[in-house]
């Protein structure tokens, strides 16, 4: 395939979320060379209305990481993927010889991780949608209208559900959670852990969606226990975001079609009871989509969604995927430690 201008040595994924920002730098050949990460508890990170993941300081902090582990020079060639161009400043100029943008949305880089151009895809972060591509090119995206005209089914809708729960805990033994001490004081740590910390006071004030999205990990470790408050948030998150699954099955016409039905965002993907139930109701309207969980992180699909942009080896997909999964746990690891730069070269 003959493509105009240089073709890139080096492709820069990015993928801006709602709470969190990733950059994965990887070669031409698939060999994965830096990853960054910069979260809404990060020091480095922003506020913003979209959520601490898309400022600018959250994208330009984990993309400075992702590039601590280039060694080149400035003879090399650069595509950045990601749902859009990236903030000033983010690549250092001089760094690489050119620099080229692809967009990609998210929809299209859950698909890639399930190895489609076709499906279904749910994505439940701190915002959350339902995509559906056909396999005659019909498209439909619903949801994706913010925290306060939908989002349904998103970290942020579990952590809103959770704190109503929690307060109204003490007004009957019928209400009691154990979630009430341990979201109580993730919201104190928001505003420096004032002795005097009063929940009304603090909902009253503009919250980062971030901060009450980051809610949802507390909820599902609590369901996870066992704990019955925290188990019907997750029913009731997973059956809202059901209903926007069964309004894009039923306009796309696909009740009686085989596609993969991908999980996208960390909700969707790392919550075990929440997909479960999820999935529970997609049989009963949609008995043929198949359930996929990516195992490795959405970032990757970005890449792989828009490396056809570059001229990559003919295994580009299989090494970058290999790459990836070889290097979770130093990941994870380094993550425990407080390190946010990673070089995997």
């Amino acid at each position: 395939m003959s493509r105009s201008g240089p073709d890139p040595a080096f492709i820069l994924g990015v993928d801006a979320g709602g709470t969190k920002s990733e950059a994965l730098l990887a070669d031409t050949a698939g060999r994965v060379i830096g990853y960054g990460l910069c979260t809404f508890t990060d020091p480095s990170s922003g506020r913003g209305p979209g959520g601490s993941g898309r400022t600018g300081d959250s994208v330009r902090t984990a993309v400075s990481r992702a590039l601590k582990g280039f060694g080149g020079s400035a003879t090399g060639d650069l595509l950045i993927i990601g749902r859009g161009r990236l903030p000033e400043g983010a690549v250092p100029s001089g760094m690489f010889r050119t620099v080229r943008h692809r967009a990609v949305s998210e929809q299209d880089a859950a698909l890639a991780l399930a190895g489609s151009s076709v499906g279904v895809v749910v994505l439940a972060g701190t915002g959350a949608l339902v995509f559906g591509r056909t396999e005659d090119g019909r498209e439909l995206l619903l949801d994706a209208l913010g925290p306060l005209l939908g989002d349904a089914g998103s970290a942020f809708d579990i952590g809103l559900r959770a704190l109503r729960k929690t307060a109204r805990a003490s007004w009957h033994p019928r209400h009691a959670t154990s979630l009430d001490g341990p979201l109580q004081r993730a919201c104190a740590s928001h505003v420096g852990g004032h002795a005097r910390f009063d929940l009304v006071s603090y909902m009253l004030a503009y919250r980062d969606r971030s901060e009450i999205a980051s809610l949802a990990r507390i909820v599902d470790e609590h369901a996870e226990a066992g704990d019955a408050v925290a188990c019907s948030v997750l029913r009731e998150a997973a059956d809202e975001i059901s209903e926007t699954l069964y309004d894009v099955v039923e306009r796309l016409d696909i009740r009686n079609a085989e596609l993969p039905l991908v999980a996208a965002g960390s909700v969707a993907r790392k919550s075990r009871l929440y997909w479960q139930r999820l999935c529970s109701r997609a049989r009963e309207f949609a008995p043929l989509l198949r359930p996929v969980v990516p195992e490795v992180p959405d970032v990757v699909g970005m890449v792989l969604a828009g490396a056809d942009a570059a001229e990559t080896d003919a295994r580009f997909a299989e090494n970058l995927r290999a790459g990836v999964r070889a290097a979770m746990g130093a990941v994870a690891g380094a993550m425990e430690r407080g390190h946010h730069a990673i070089s995997l070269s």
